[in-house]
């Protein structure tokens, strides 16, 4: 074996020499391993490869770090930060989309504007009458939940709760070539899927929660509000919950502390519309100011509610959904439900002084089925 010029290791310690042992003075397999990792990791003998694995690793590991920070500073700012705060912390329940009401009653029938409807506001399972040329279908998901506030000597502690998000709407025709028959040309039972209105927050701001999706088996979704998020004095203009997906969405919430009113799911081209955002909550008392009370927003045509008061429900020949909640009335009140169908819950108060406002409740989903035989 031979070994680099002016290494610490000599020929005399390792390998045969004339005619005795190989000398170990010193040795041990600790030393040598000691003595060798020292001697890469300096480059000495083995110049700049201690120094390019160490390059490696350390761009290695920054590398892991930084994927595992998504962007954020450090990992206080990863785990504690405003945007993760929303997305993370919130997220599973703001997000939770996959509520759905059991089956409680059968679909009945209802006169709508397009016609004699099979009405579904539960869970069930349905099955096409024999004959039908296609299916007429509205799906509405379910509005989202309100934030609650939070009342506190210290103004970056007082929140007020931002509003939740309506749910959207899906409108469409299905030839019945497309629906699932059995071998003799019958068709087969369709699964149909009733969102839950999301819970407003009840305690010190608490979140609230998202609105369930209404499904028409595997084919169609229309989705429910995501739930809105508490803010304080440092974090105006944000929270509110965005409105669930559809051919026409659903309204976002209200954000909390600028002039604004929960959103519109509306159409300017036909009858058609999901649930209106909910109103965020007042928060007040920091140099005596108080933010401005907020609206809810319009579901199809049917107007959200001013502070403290729920939104507008549909009258009964209307497929679509309602209005938004109002946002708190006052620092120390609570937010106003959706209206059913869909209506985003609305934002409950902060303040100085106590209680604190809860965030309201959103409204459930629904379905409409007109059979076309013609």
């Amino acid at each position: 074996m031979t070994f680099p010029s002016g290494s610490p290791i000599s020929p005399g310690d390792w390998g045969a020499t004339k005619g005795t042992a190989p000398g170990m003075k010193q040795r041990s397999q600790a030393n040598v391993t000691d003595a060798l990792s020292a001697d890469v990791a300096s480059g000495g003998n083995w110049p700049g490869l201690g120094g390019m694995l160490i390059g490696m690793i350390v761009s290695l590991i920054a590398g892991a770090i930084s994927a595992i920070l998504g962007g954020f500073a450090t990992v206080i700012d990863a785990i504690f930060g405003t945007v993760n705060d929303d997305y993370v912390k919130h997220l599973p329940i703001i997000a939770d989309h996959t509520q759905q009401l059991e089956d409680l009653e059968a679909a009945f029938e209802q006169l709508i504007l397009q016609g004699s409807a099979w009405v579904f506001v539960d869970g069930e399972t349905w099955t096409p009458t024999a004959g039908v040329l296609s299916l007429e279908v509205i799906l509405i998901g379910a509005g989202a939940g309100g934030a609650a506030g939070r009342w506190d000597l210290v103004a970056e502690n007082r929140y007020a709760g931002a509003g939740g998000g309506g749910g959207g709407e899906v409108h469409t025709t299905i030839p019945a070539s497309l629906l699932p028959k059995d071998v003799d040309g019958n068709f087969l039972p369709i699964t149909i899927g009733i969102g839950t209105g999301g819970a407003g927050g009840a305690a010190d701001a608490a979140p609230g929660a998202g609105g369930g999706n209404t499904t028409l088996d595997v084919w169609l979704t229309a989705g429910g509000g995501t739930g809105g998020v508490p803010r304080n004095w440092n974090q105006l203009g944000s929270g509110g919950g965005p409105g669930g997906a559809g051919m026409i969405p659903g309204g976002r919430g209200a954000h909390v502390g600028i002039a604004n009113n929960g959103g519109d799911s509306t159409s300017a081209y036909s009858l058609n519309g999901g649930g209106g955002g909910g109103g965020a909550g007042i928060l007040g008392d920091t140099a005596g100011a108080s933010t401005t009370p907020s609206y809810g927003g319009i579901g199809g045509i049917w107007p959200g509610g001013a502070p403290g008061q729920p939104g507008t429900p549909p009258s009964a020949v209307v497929a679509t959904g309602g209005g938004g909640g109002g946002g708190s009335a006052t620092t120390t009140s609570s937010g106003a439900a959706g209206a059913y169908p869909a209506g985003g819950g609305g934002g409950g108060a902060g303040s100085l002084a106590g209680p604190r406002g809860n965030g309201a409740r959103g409204g459930n989903g629904i379905m409409y089925i007109i059979e076309r035989f013609t």
